[in-house]
């Protein structure tokens, strides 16, 4: 985990009732005038006016944002699944207060406001027992009290080369801000068609070619997702917040593979053609609600409820082609569903200038149900397979109570103390497992800010860290990519830390942008791999301690302010260094699953001359990833991916956008080592695999009309 995730972040208050403009000490960055950027003395808190955004002329609040260096929606969501609610909240706030939910979430929101709806938009750094982030910047939107209503409409035709086949998109939201009330609903549609191919080839010791295999597939998904936010203010101060979503998934995926024995002559060489009918539906619904007010002006009680609910269903046919013809061999079905209920109540009191506190409770009840059949043809006819641990009911009852002290040590220093202690029950019954096991972890944080100088920024954090359990992991599955048998495993601990992080950001003049670093360590126990069941398949497990370190860096700028050429350009790069001892060979070696390193570049340029419009760049990449298994070690190495985009701006309210996503045809090559098990001794190398996979470009055209 980098360092910026234990950063804690406060809003422009303790109580982040800041609906009222700010009132904070300030001065303005650069030019005056409606251009003007406006921060706080001490450096915490960036204000954006609306009135800077008119020269861009955006329709949605994410175009402000893409102008904004350091602030996109990515940034500011949760990147991985927390324990619960407190922890996994995106660092996104409006009007102050955090949008509850985990599938919708402050980054759902925010793609639900348009441009004439927000009054300004405020980058607030600093600490907060509020926020729970996963990043050391929040985004705080502030409406206007009256803007009326506002409909927005997206159309787009994305155009997939190579079959040249066309899926529309459509994209509504309705979104009405009125005096002490706004509400929005949103609905949109998203084709995703995703064509690859893939070449295999082993080879034995010598490294002699012996086999090949070609698989393409065309991966057809669809979603459908109804969103639905309702915000109301009432006299006195308290709030309540409504928040809704249902979505539906389908997804479709054909993939058909060839065999050929390279060491037989062609034409002759063929030992099998099989194609796999992959069909699976995915339905969400979750609803929240939160409500806070005040008890004084110096304290408040917030209270939340979030219930989510997911079900998966999965029917997949594996039908041999040749010499047979259409003949199903293989037949899985699984059915899967899951909830997750969760309340919350929070208490937060400010003692002095110097001191506030916060202290609540969390009550969470997880519960997983699958169902799964595997049939395997016998004498000429389908017979199901008996595959251990593969049904059954995983449930987890959690509690935690957090505490958590602000201090202000000086007018540059902050500092927070925290404490939560968290017990848990977890119990899996089903016809082969009928387990029941109790856990409990005391998980301190500390952090503290010093503001160097108006624009330099020193954070220290320490915190224990708990991660989620996966509860698909504790019964069988087959693995999506080889289709393997992967053993449950119902005695699965979750991963825990101590992380601590070391990190300073600078600010440039003139609201010119911002460089920040990172190096982070942590020491982890009960590592995630793979480990054997029965020494014939594998499972996921715990491996061990191990240790990670690295650096996380970003540098964020606005050639505009510093008066160079309109345009922003944002850059990321994370290394990380992990060490644990593998559990087949007994040599250390980094953690499998993660990449050792992250990188992005972003750039929006401006061009109001040509086209009237901008052009962007979206450039993303990860280093190696590997999978440590019984019998292969394989290794994942992808190219780099890029999306450009051009808009027009036709009128104030209509945009007109091309744009292709994987446009340098990304490409991925997987080595795999196969080896075999050596009682007393290390794995034997008995032959390798190379291959390569490339899916096609896409090209979307999208309209946009805000009415």
């Amino acid at each position: 985990m980098p360092l910026h995730d234990l950063a804690r972040i406060c809003a422009a208050s303790f109580l982040c009732l800041c609906t009222a403009p700010a009132t904070f000490a300030q001065v303005t960055e650069g030019t005056t005038g409606s251009n003007a950027i406006i921060r706080s003395e001490d450096g915490t808190t960036t204000v954006y006016p609306a009135s800077y955004f008119d020269q861009f002329s955006p329709l949605s609040l994410n175009d402000m944002l893409q102008r904004i260096p350091g602030a996109s929606i990515g940034e500011f969501v949760a990147n991985e699944e927390r324990r619960g609610l407190r922890g996994n909240e995106d660092s996104i706030l409006i009007n102050g207060q955090q949008v509850t939910g985990k599938d919708s979430g402050g980054s759902s929101a925010l793609n639900n406001i348009a441009a004439n709806q927000v009054d300004r938009i405020e980058i607030i750094r600093g600490s907060s027992s509020e926020v729970q982030s996963s990043t050391q910047r929040i985004i705080n939107v502030i409406l206007l009290e009256t803007s009326g209503d506002t409909l927005t409409m997206t159309f787009a035709l994305p155009t997939y080369v190579g079959d040249g086949s066309v899926r529309p998109v459509v994209a509504l939201t309705y979104a009405v801000t009125e005096a002490n009330r706004n509400y929005a609903f949103a609905f949109n549609t998203m084709p995703i068609y995703r064509p690859w191919e893939r070449l295999k080839i082993s080879s034995d010791l010598t490294g002699l070619p012996i086999l090949s295999s070609v698989e393409s597939e065309q991966a057809d998904r669809y979603s459908a997702n109804a969103t639905g936010r309702y915000d109301q203010r009432f006299s006195g101060g308290s709030r309540l917040q409504l928040n809704g979503l249902i979505k539906w998934n389908d997804n479709d995926r054909e993939r058909r593979e060839v065999v050929r024995d390279l060491l037989l002559p062609p034409g002759l060489n063929q030992l099998s053609d099989s194609l796999e009918d992959d069909h699976r539906d995915r339905y969400t619904a979750e609803i929240s609600a939160d409500y806070s007010f005040p008890l004084s002006p110096i304290s408040a009680l917030t209270v939340l409820g979030v219930y989510n609910w997911q079900e998966d269903n999965r029917q997949r046919d594996v039908l041999d082609l040749e010499p047979v013809g259409d003949l199903v061999t293989a037949r899985e079905d699984r059915l899967e569903t899951k909830t997750e209920s969760i309340v919350r109540g929070t208490y937060d009191r400010i003692l002095s200038d110097t001191f506030g506190f916060q202290i609540g409770a969390e009550g969470t009840i997880n519960t997983q149900n699958t169902e799964f059949d595997f049939l395997t043809l016998v004498d000429g006819a389908l017979q199901p397979l008996a595959i251990f641990n593969s049904d059954g009911t995983v449930k987890e009852y959690r509690g935690e109570g957090f505490s958590t002290l602000r201090w202000n040590v000086s007018e540059s220093v902050q500092a927070e103390f925290g404490i939560a202690f968290e017990a848990s029950r977890i119990t899996q019954n089903s016809a082969d497992v009928d387990s029941g096991r109790s856990l409990s972890f005391v998980k301190p944080t500390f952090n503290v800010y010093w503001d160097a100088t108006s624009r330099n920024k020193l954070f220290f954090a320490i915190q224990r860290d708990v991660d989620q359990l996966n509860f698909r992991d504790f019964v069988t599955n087959i693995t999506q990519m080889e289709q393997e048998v992967e053993a449950g495993n119902p005695d699965l601990r979750p991963v825990r830390s101590w992380d601590y992080e070391l990190g300073m950001e600078h600010r440039l003049a003139d609201g010119g942008g911002l460089l920040s670093g990172t190096l982070f360590y942590r020491d982890v126990q009960d590592v995630r791999g793979r480990t054997t069941f029965n020494g014939l398949i594998s499972q996921i497990s715990n491996i061990g301690d191990g240790q990670e370190y690295g650096i996380d860096t970003e540098a964020s700028i606005d050639f505009t302010r510093l008066g160079w050429w309109d345009g922003v350009l944002t850059a990321t790069y994370l290394r990380r260094i992990s060490k644990v001892e593998d559990p087949f060979d007994g040599v250390r070696r980094r953690f499998g699953f993660t990449p050792n390193w992250e990188t992005s570049v972003q750039y929006r340029h401006e061009i109001k001359t040509l086209i009237n419009g901008h052009v962007s760049f979206n450039y993303s990449q990860l280093g190696a990833r590997f999978i440590n298994d019984i019998e292969n070690i394989d290794r994942f190495k992808e190219s780099g991916s890029l999306t450009i985009s051009i808009e027009h701006n036709v009128t104030n309210n209509v945009r007109i956008n091309l744009s292709s996503n994987n446009f340098l045809n990304l490409k991925s090559v997987k080595a795999r080592r196969s080896l075999a098990l050596n009682p007393g001794g290390p794995r034997q190398l008995t032959g390798t695999r190379l291959e390569r996979a490339k899916w096609g470009r896409i090209f979307n055209l999208y309209v946009r009309v805000q009415i």
